[in-house]
């Protein structure tokens, strides 16, 4: 348990203290930062609701590590889950963002995911969207700048989607680098009913620009699906500089599909064949095709099962040229990464015991903070289950990464904290956590 406290910087409660509190001094028991805390320690420990805290959570070791890790020593009991939903009530939406995105921005600082970079330096950055709350059936204040769906028997459905860029790396690393809540938002003068509702595009039409702002040299390639093959979201790229490998279908972008297969027997130059466990990938492309006035480049890797026979087929284009040396990478720890955001991304925080889509809060503001704050735990999460030495290793000693949190909420509420000389030698030691562990895909053999 100790080791889990010691990879988290101080600074973490410095940069939590140091946001914008609305409550009033005199009246509050709290810091901003014991607050925060204990809303990642309920994610993190798979609490899976907000009430769980006063039942399971309030021990008094849990108060001992919570008053390490927030700083504040005056602590004496673990806050209500109603006090921290008071705070997230009145805390600007942006900030949670911003912490999010700057804890992520630490770890590139400090070089640690070079080893996640795409050839010629590019980072991997999935965007996709998916629904984060459902609010039912019927309107109410709740409800308002909510998406509505119409169902087959009738009845309109009130559900909040949300946009997410994640930084994606081979080795399962899913971490939140940008958020962009796509709602109706209200407008003078007009009812929800007259006016086109917001969509995952033009929701990535407003994350892109602040995903550059955040980050304005950094080399970017965006993991996109198919929704995202066409002109206006490659303009878009190009005026923000970012590189893209999106999902090519037939139906997407016709004529670059069908020019693809018309010019790849042509080029017989082109095929690579790569040989890695029970499986054979050719990989073929073509450059230089054009799109409406730009070129685009066409990718393919079509894997044989040695075992099964089974064949499967990946297509992207990319604005990145493609060479014999650098097509490996691209189609393995670039365009076959992008479903890492679903798995270890939303599956993850739906299933895995973060509950996801429970309703933490009902008012819009509320509940999009504790979406904010379980990114951020979810980011703190996959750092300390590398430094337990991986997911393959936590599987196979601890069963499930729920048993991991199982025992780590079992450690906050039955383990002393370390005291005296064991306490110093351990806050002198030096951890690690290796955030390069080797994928699950291993390197090719050509």
């Amino acid at each position: 348990m100790s080791a889990w406290s010691g990879i988290f910087s101080p600074r973490l409660s410095e940069r939590f203290n140091a946001l914008s509190d609305p409550r009033n001094a005199a009246l509050t028991d709290y810091s901003t930062a014991s607050l925060l805390w204990t809303g990642i320690l309920m994610f993190v420990c798979r609490l899976g609701a907000r009430r769980q805290i006063q039942h399971v959570l309030n021990t008094p070791n849990a108060v001992s590590y919570l008053r390490e890790l927030s700083g504040q020593d005056d602590l004496k009991r673990v806050p209500h889950g109603d006090t921290l939903k008071n705070l997230l009530l009145e805390l600007p939406e942006g900030e949670p963002r911003d912490l999010a995105t700057a804890l992520v921005g630490s770890l590139i600082e400090k070089r640690r995911l070079e080893f996640a970079r795409l050839p010629g330096g590019y980072y991997t950055v999935a965007l996709d969207a998916t629904g984060w709350l459902v609010l039912g059936y019927a309107p109410s204040r709740f409800t308002q700048g909510c998406l509505r769906r119409k169902l087959s028997n009738g009845k309109t459905l009130y559900h909040r989607p949300v946009l997410e860029a994640k930084l994606v790396t081979p080795t399962g690393l899913v971490l939140s680098v940008e958020t962009e809540f796509t709602e109706n938002p209200p407008r003078p003068g007009q009812s929800e009913e007259e006016y086109k509702q917001d969509c995952e595009h033009s929701g990535a039409k407003r994350l892109l620009p602040r995903l550059r702002k955040r980050f304005p040299r950094l080399p970017i390639c965006l993991l996109l699906d198919s929704l995202y093959a066409d002109g206006p979201i490659f303009d878009l790229c190009l005026e923000l500089d970012l590189r893209f490998i999106t999902v090519l279908k037939e139906g997407s972008i016709p004529s670059v599909y069908n020019e693809f297969y018309a010019l790849i027997p042509h080029k017989p130059e082109n095929p690579k064949t790569v040989y890695a466990k029970n499986v054979v990938q050719v990989i073929r492309w073509i450059n230089g095709i054009d799109y409406r006035g730009r070129k685009v480049n066409v990718l393919e890797c079509v894997e044989t099962d040695r075992t099964t026979g089974k064949v499967t087929t990946w297509l992207w284009v990319t604005d990145i040229p493609i060479t014999p040396d650098n097509c490996v990478g691209l189609a393995q720890s670039g365009g076959r990464q992008r479903w890492r955001i679903e798995n270890e991304g939303y599956n993850v925080q739906k299933n895995g015991g973060y509950r996801m889509e429970h309703a933490y809060a009902q008012a819009p503001r509320t509940a999009k903070n504790f979406y904010l704050l379980l990114q951020i735990a979810h980011t703190l999460a996959q750092l300390f289950e590398c430094r337990t030495g991986g997911k393959k290793q936590v599987t196979r000693r601890f069963g499930s990464l729920k048993n991991l949190a199982a025992l780590l909420l079992e450690c906050f509420r039955t383990q002393p904290m370390l005291r005296g000389s064991r306490r110093e030698r351990f806050m002198n030691t030096r951890i690690q956590a290796r955030l390069n562990r080797a994928p699950d895909w291993p390197p090719a053999r050509l």
